[in-house]
């Protein structure tokens, strides 16, 4: 063997084992400081509320405790109600009153998860926990001496500071916006997905009213450009928006009189539509399919630029929709196909009673989604959450409460969807 042949050889094991170390130290740097912006669904929101079991499931808790780091967040207890407790009879009407309030159960000096219940990209740039807005400014009365004796005012903008909803107050409190934080946290790896509002918001009001791509084509490219520029972030993740259409909030209605704009899609707690504005018609329905390609095209094209993972979170929900997700345990017992809807008896499901958000299963599941994504982009091998598991400690899947038919047979759910009627 010749020496140059020798040291060719000799390069190569050097680069092999250079890479082997490489990816081990990698996925550790990777993780070293986890930062995660997001709405409700990174938050924890379950049932109708956020509090320390449910911010425990969330994907980015779930997704980096498997890669061996963690994430810190203000615990909330509210506000607002967790719908499985109450129709279970554990909790009573002072923990309602108390949920309802709302408050921290422990605090952060600088979250490194902002993820807010009800945030998108524009909230994600200027909503804090003191402000709704904080580039929001009106005009104020400056009064000043003009002369030595005349004293007179003059026209200012000043800053209109407006108080934000409990969650982004009790979820922030004094750190300042999502992107406010990721520039302090100065995150290694960034959960960065804030879409889904721009859209779901079609599926609660039953209306196209809210859409408005400008916006969230404005919004989005400016964070993820103020990411970039934080510059410490080596990688990250973002995911499709599934179609919120197809959500267990929603089903079918069929106008007893046949007429078009009254037929379509509903809320799940109204038991009939009275006028055109409580149901997604066919053709609003197409408008927002429309508009969910634009948005998850756009959330693909910045994956790309900003080399992330992307989990594409639309695929996955189609086919949970079409033919349901396995659990299984290891030893082979199985309880069934979890559909998309919330679980009923002999019927797993992801849903939680809201409807919308996922239950402590489904966000195992969608947890996942986001590891399968992460290890295929950047050749890690991080362990997948016991989806099983999941399932068995849920006690929604494992004690379903038929909601719908709370809601309609019982004289105190009939009550309460009275209330949401009016409300929502």
């Amino acid at each position: 063997m010749n020496i140059r042949n020798f040291w060719k050889i000799l390069s190569g094991t050097f680069l092999i084992v250079g890479a082997s170390t490489l990816s081990a130290q990698s996925q550790a740097q990777m993780f070293s400081r986890p930062g995660v912006i997001g709405d409700s669904l990174s938050q924890g929101f379950y049932g109708a509320t956020v509090e320390e079991k449910t911010q425990n499931w969330a994907y980015p808790v779930l997704v980096s405790k498997q890669a061996g780091s963690n994430v810190s967040y203000n615990v909330l207890k509210g506000p607002y109600l967790n719908f499985e407790d109450v129709l279970k009879g554990d909790c009573g009407v002072f923990c309602i009153a108390a949920s309802i309030i709302g408050g921290n159960g422990s605090t952060v000096g600088l979250p490194t998860h902002a993820g807010i219940t009800g945030a998108d990209y524009t909230t994600v740039l200027q909503t804090s926990g003191q402000c709704e807005n904080i580039n929001a400014t009106t005009w104020a009365k400056q009064w000043y001496w003009e002369t030595w004796y005349w004293y007179t005012y003059r026209w200012v903008q000043v800053p209109d500071c407006q108080s934000p909803d409990k969650f982004h107050q009790f979820g922030l409190r004094s750190s300042g916006t999502q992107m406010q934080v990721m520039q302090a946290v100065k995150p290694s790896f960034l959960f960065g997905t804030a879409a889904a509002n721009h859209v779901l918001c079609t599926a609660l009001s039953t209306s196209t009213d809210c859409l408005d791509q400008a916006r969230f084509l404005r919004d989005i490219r400016s964070t993820m450009s103020k990411m970039a520029a934080i510059g410490t972030i080596k990688g990250g993740v973002l995911f499709t928006v599934p179609n919120v259409t197809s959500i267990a909030f929603l089903e079918n209605y069929n106008d007893p009189q046949g007429r078009a704009n009254y037929s379509g899609l509903k809320a799940f707690f109204r038991s009939s539509v009275s006028d055109p504005s409580q149901v997604l018609d066919k053709n609003e329905v197409a408008t927002i399919t429309n508009f969910l390609t634009s948005i998850n095209n756009e959330v693909k094209a910045q994956a790309v630029a900003m080399g992330f993972a992307l989990a594409d979170l639309k695929v996955l929900f189609d086919d949970l929709k079409e033919n349901g997700r396995l659990i299984k345990s290891p030893s082979g017992y199985s309880p069934g196909y979890a559909k998309a809807n919330w679980p009923l008896p002999g019927q797993p499901g992801i849903f939680g009673l809201d409807g919308v958000h996922p239950n402590m299963y489904g966000h195992s599941v969608f947890a996942n989604e986001l590891i399968k994504a992460i290890n295929s982009k950047y050749g890690y091998s991080i362990p997948q959450v016991s989806e099983y598991t999941a399932w068995y400690y849920d006690s929604l899947n494992r004690n379903p409460v038929d909601l719908k038919k709370f809601l309609t047979d019982t004289l105190f759910g009939q009550f309460i969807s009275w209330v949401i009627g009016i409300f929502v």
